[in-house]
């Protein structure tokens, strides 16, 4: 291929070849500049897996942007031949001068290499190949990853056979030699074999052939460096040892944490200090064989005499032992003292807990009582995943989990379940790519069970549904009771033998608030399901004892788990515990052992219906602060249909409030939830979402509420209005599609038959449809990337498909010109992107950032007035700094 020009690109040599590309150096005439094209092998080009595998690494490199990873172009098609092209790097391997490095090169080599896969991390990118020959050193000395060929991509379909290895032999973590499941944790096993070879000059496995040496990997524990180089620093040893450990969890739990260390020995050695503290961490005892590094030469103990005192050590270690059997013998025939240690644990340094109100729920503890998993608000307000040992005075994040709320453990204390997005997910709880697991709507929490089954609430109204933590379609597996008026059934907990459970029934007022509400006890065949305790908050069980709330006081009260009996009267545990009303949520933990984690305080729940102009500079807010949802604007601008809470009489219902005259007025009334308003063009009507069937379905009123409402469509699915075409002939909607295709965009006509009909269906997510003003395009969003992105499709077809975000999106919005298409960023980030689309195509002229938004979720969280100069944000309210 050498000397031939493909596209516009002349190839000047090769610069290599490897089991997933053929890579040559070209010239971009476009551009003028040098790049890389990387080219899918001829005798492979016929496997539609490895083609597979070759877009998914141009895909999962393409999002990473970061001076220590090798930067991807485009992906393009030569003569039905996939290429990437990639920047070119002037430079050398790691591979071909690694005998060269001193220690302070090989320590900033392992910085960059590390700051690099912090990145890929971050987004949810494993690379599962990192060697020395993917490292590339430029001549300015930066250090580039290269080759995400076998990257592990976040939500992207597992592309090896079940107990096969990827990987390079030798590089290999030993999760991978075995063929087991994989995440980040394995990229740093890499890295410490690198770091290993470059500064012992061998590797840490040896074997004369491949089997040998995955035998080493899995079971062999590489012998410290310095017993090779006598010059490096136990600390260094150290640092790279605990890279190698054989468990995952033994290891550095972020890559993140390996730059930090060798950071701080490169910035302590460079003091030239005789005595230094360093951090205890001890690799291996000081002996003959292997000297500590600060003992000289001349103080390396000799082998010393036999004495006849030698066997004192054995006797004293024999009568030691006895002791200690005498002892617990003892200890197990009395009664030991039960002692009650209380502890405060701090938010993360720069970041605010949020438990109430639509935060993120309650801090977790694990079945073990070891870690706590919690969600954070940062000071760049990213709501994120966290994971603290108790025992550790510093929790770390989880990264890929912005939007967490609602989390709940495994049984095995490995994985976290959490939603995020309309989805259940889980995720390892020692980070790694989530994993979704079904649609959840606006989740009201989840339990797990050692059978691997979850239990969780699906949304603000509705029964308990049952899934697999594999993903699938959840089932519903309680009935609400219309006798009881019962609105909700939330926040199920299983019991310890995952057959039987506990949930709370949340029913509308009937006197007093909540005097109807009880905790439940049922189990999953539906041959039990009885009425527990009345309370109006979550309950749990632990120890005996169920706990539950009575007002702000957590009680306990004996249980027998086999009867499902109480027994006794109920004991306070704690007094004053943050007790949300709106969401009947207690802050309140606990584990099978018994560690109880809570939260003291009083909740301010609610949200601001804040006006913003396209600078972000706040024009005003609509209506007082209440707990606000889905606000949308008057086609003239004058009113807001919104979704609203009050905790006093449990209705969800939707309200208009008038803009300028600053009025509200109730529009539905129904006890069922009401929560997604639409307005018709011409603003006479507004359609709705209802529960009052058990499921959400569509109806329609007169917006003046002249009329009663009329029932537009009732179906098994969940429904969500989206938009109303400009003629008034349409009605997009979303539907739940269950686990095979998720959620779709349907269409239901105001004109014919009037029967609903697809409009977008695949094995993805598909919502948030909206209209052009022209009424010939429309604007959605799909997870088909890995993420939510926003797309273009002509209405009502066929043709294809134009993509509009980059970075993720959601919630798109018209100007009144069809010029301009809003969206949400991923961080949150109102974007604005000008749109040409004609002659049966989309161009997307520019993407810009106007302004960063602080949205309440769930649903839509803004809305744009017909000017495009005017935002209403539905925006939280800012955590202060929290309480332990």
């Amino acid at each position: 291929m050498i000397g031939q020009t493909i596209s516009h690109y002349r190839i000047i040599e090769k610069l290599g070849e490897g089991g997933m590309g053929v890579v040559y150096k070209a010239e971009d005439s476009s551009l003028d500049r040098l790049v890389a094209l990387k080219f899918l092998p001829q005798h492979l080009a016929a496997s539609e897996q490895d083609k597979t595998r070759f877009i998914q690494e141009a895909k999962a490199a393409a999002t990473l942007n970061h001076p220590n990873i090798c930067t991807i172009h485009a992906i393009e098609v030569h003569d039905g031949q996939l290429f990437i092209v990639m920047e070119f790097v002037d430079g050398h391997s790691l591979k071909e001068k690694k005998q060269n490095y001193s220690v302070k090169q090989v320590i900033d080599v392992g910085i960059q290499i590390a700051d690099g896969l912090a990145t890929a991390h971050e987004k949810g990118i494993v690379h599962r190949d990192i060697k020395p020959e993917n490292i590339m050193i430029r001549k300015d000395g930066i250090v580039q990853v290269m080759d995400f060929g076998l990257a592990k991509l976040r939500g992207a379909s597992r592309l090896t056979k079940e107990g096969s290895t990827v990987g390079t032999m030798g590089y290999m973590s030993p999760e991978q030699v075995q063929g087991l499941d994989t995440d980040h944790r394995t990229d740093i096993f890499s890295l410490g074999v690198i770091l290993y070879e470059l500064l012992a000059g061998e590797s840490p496995f040896k074997g004369v052939h491949e089997t040998a040496i995955a035998y080493e990997i899995v079971n062999v524990d590489p012998a410290p460096i310095a017993s090779v180089r006598s010059d490096i620093d136990p600390e260094l040893d150290g640092i790279v040892l605990e890279c190698l450990a054989k468990e995952p969890s033994e290891r550095y739990q972020w890559v993140g944490e390996v730059a930090k260390d060798l950071r701080r020995f490169k910035r302590e050695s460079s003091k030239q200090r005789v005595s230094r503290v360093t951090k205890a961490r001890q690799v291996y005892p000081p002996t003959a064989a292997h000297p500590s590094a600060e003992q000289a030469p001349s103080e390396i103990p000799q082998p010393a005499k036999k004495s006849r005192l030698a066997f004192l050590p054995w006797l004293t270690a024999a009568v030691f032992f006895v002791g200690m059997i005498v002892i617990g013998f003892l200890y197990l025939r009395s009664t030991p003292e039960v002692r009650s240690i209380h502890a405060s644990i701090l938010p993360p340094e720069k970041a605010n807990f949020h438990f109430y109100g639509s935060g993120a729920g309650p801090p977790v503890v694990s079945p073990d009582g070891k870690r706590v998993a919690f969600v954070a608000i940062t000071s760049d307000k990213k709501r994120l995943l966290w994971v603290r040992s108790i025992d550790s005075p510093t929790a770390h994040p989880l990264p890929g989990t912005d939007g967490a709320y609602y989390p709940f453990w495994s049984p095995d204390n490995q994985f976290i379940a959490y939603f995020a997005v309309r989805n259940l997910l889980r995720i390892d709880a020692s980070g790694g790519p989530p994993v979704p697991i079904c649609e959840a709507g606006n989740g009201r929490g989840g339990t797990w069970n050692q059978g691997g089954q979850i239990l969780l609430s699906r949304g603000a109204g509705g029964p308990i549904s049952l899934v697999s933590a594999d993903g699938g379609t959840p089932i519903k597996i309680t009935k609400l009771d219309s006798a009881r008026r019962e609105q909700t059934h939330r926040w199920p907990y299983f019991l310890p033998d995952g057959k039987h459970f506990l949930y709370l029934a949340r029913t509308a007022v009937v006197g007093t608030e909540g005097e109807a509400d009880v905790v439940y006890v049922a189990s999953l065949d539906g041959k039990v399901n009885k009425m527990l305790l009345r309370s109006s908050a979550n309950a749990a069980y632990a120890s005996g004892h169920i706990l539950f709330m009575r007002g702000s006081t957590l009680m306990a009260h004996q249980f027998d788990p086999r009867s499902l009996e109480l027994r006794g009267e109920a004991i306070s545990v704690a007094e004053g515990v943050l007790n949300d009303a709106g969401f009947n949520l207690a802050v309140f933990s606990v584990s099978q052992n018994g560690v109880l984690v809570y939260q003291l305080g009083s909740a301010q729940a609610g949200s601001h219906l804040t006006i913003f102009d396209r600078a972000g500079k706040e024009l005003g807010v609509v209506g007082d602060m209440t707990e606000f949802y889905t606000p949308r604007i008057s086609p003239d601008g004058k009113k807001v249909a919104v979704g609203t809470f009050d905790a006093k009489s449990r209705n969800q219902d939707i309200w208009i409030y008038d803009i300028d005259r600053g009025i509200k007025t109730r529009f539905t009334f129904d006890l069922a939830v009401e929560f997604y308003a639409l307005w018709s063009p011409d603003r006479s009507e507004i359609v709705f979402n209802s529960a009052r069937r058990g499921r959400m379905d569509l109806y329609k009123k007169s917006s003046s509420g002249a009329r009663n409402e009329e029932l537009l469509l009732q179906s098994d699915e969940d429904k969500i209005p989206e938009d109303w075409s400009r003629d008034g002939k349409y009605l997009c909607f979303a539907a739940d599609g269950g686990s095979t295709t998720r959620a779709d965009i349907w269409m239901l006509p105001f004109m014919g038959d009037k029967k609903p009909f697809l409009f977008l269906q695949t094995e993805f997510s598909e919502w948030g449809g909206k209209f052009s003003p022209d009424g010939r395009w429309l604007a959605y969003v799909s997870d088909e990337a890995g993420r939510n992105e926003i797309f273009i499709r002509p209405f009502p077809g066929p043709g294809g498909k134009w993509q509009v975000s980059g970075a993720g999106g959601a919630h798109p919005r018209w100007s009144r010109d069809g010029r301009e298409l809003f969206y949400l960023g991923e961080d949150d980030k109102l974007m604005a992107a000008e749109i040409n689309a004609t002659a049966g195509a989309v161009n997307v002229a520019r993407v810009r950032p106007l302004f960063e938004t602080w949205p309440i979720r769930p649903g839509t969280v803004y809305d744009v007035f017909g000017d495009g100069k005017r935002f209403l944000v539905n925006t939280q309210i800012e955590p202060q700094t929290s309480s332990p």
